[in-house]
């Protein structure tokens, strides 16, 4: 054997000895070690409510994307009724961890100052099938919603009337939510449209129990007219408002028990939602009756 080669040998022996491969093993499995103590406590600390740090965004990511697929591989008409403790099943301990955080906290620290409406489904719900719009050239749909029926009657009594009277009508774009589904909205748009912060995203989405779309009484509908203009981004409340349908609702929908929930600066925190109506069941029997 060469000379050469086996000094070689011989040195990267003395390189690896037995002494300094267990050295280099355990600065690693302290590096490790480290890491997961940071992540963890990095995961388990205290949200911040104008920002999540770096590995709850993280793990936020992670629960998001399982309930996108979750719920885009449910039947069309049982996204909107999901149950919240299917969803937290699909998730592994540190997700359901940061995930229940989130929604324990009370949403007044985020200046939401909103009532609890409730964590119960209706036993009431009509099923509305989807209703078609064109936005831009492109085809849309609402899909399929659900609403209580003295809620859905008065609409439909309030789009006959709108339709006689202006020539056009508003679709339901979002009526009763399960908490699944809220709590499913919610991480949504905390990750796609409020750079992770809780304090802005409960100023247009409210945590699961706390959305009137759950209140099995006087419910909140979301409307979208025929050319989709709903107020979304990348739309603005203020292309909602411009429609003659919402200054139409503004006169008229009082009369079949709708009014709007969230006018500019109102007292509950929440931003300015012109497409967001509520039902209000009748103070008595004959209330809203003389539009029928």
């Amino acid at each position: 054997m060469d000379h050469r080669l086996r000094k070689k040998k011989i040195a990267g022996r003395k390189i690896f000895s037995p002494g300094r491969f267990r050295l280099y093993a355990l600065t690693v499995l302290g590096l490790v070690l480290a890491g997961l103590l940071t992540s963890g406590f990095a995961v388990f600390a205290k949200p911040d409510y104008d920002r999540l740090n770096f590995m709850q965004r993280f793990v936020v990511c992670g629960v998001l994307a399982k309930w996108l697929h979750q719920v885009k591989t449910l039947p069309e008409e049982k996204r909107v009724l999901v149950d919240y403790n299917h969803l937290l099943g699909q998730l592994n301990v540190f997700e359901k961890s940061v995930v229940q955080r989130i929604f324990a906290i009370n949403p007044r620290e985020f200046g939401f100052k909103g009532p609890l409406h409730s964590l119960e489904k209706p036993d009431n719900l009509v099923k509305i099938m989807p209703q078609a719009y064109k936005r831009s050239g492109q085809e849309g749909s609402t899909g399929i919603q659900y609403c209580p029926a003295a809620s859905y009657n008065d609409y439909l009594r309030m789009m006959a009337r709108m339709r006689q009277e202006l020539g056009r009508e508003l679709f339901i774009e979002s009526g009763y939510r399960s908490p699944g589904f809220q709590a499913y909205a919610f991480l949504l748009y905390l990750v796609r449209n409020h750079d992770f912060s809780l304090r802005k995203a409960a100023r247009l989405n409210a945590l699961p129990g706390y959305s009137e779309h759950q209140d099995p009484v006087n419910n909140a509908l979301d409307f979208i007219n025929a050319d989709g203009v709903n107020g979304d981004e990348p739309q603005t409340p203020e292309d909602f408002e411009r429609l003659p349908e919402y200054q139409w609702l503004l006169k008229h929908a009082h009369k079949f028990n709708f009014y709007l929930s969230y006018p500019r600066d109102n007292q509950w925190g929440v931003s300015f939602e012109p497409w967001h109506w509520h039902w209000q069941k009748p103070a008595s029997p004959n209330s809203g009756k003389q539009w029928q």
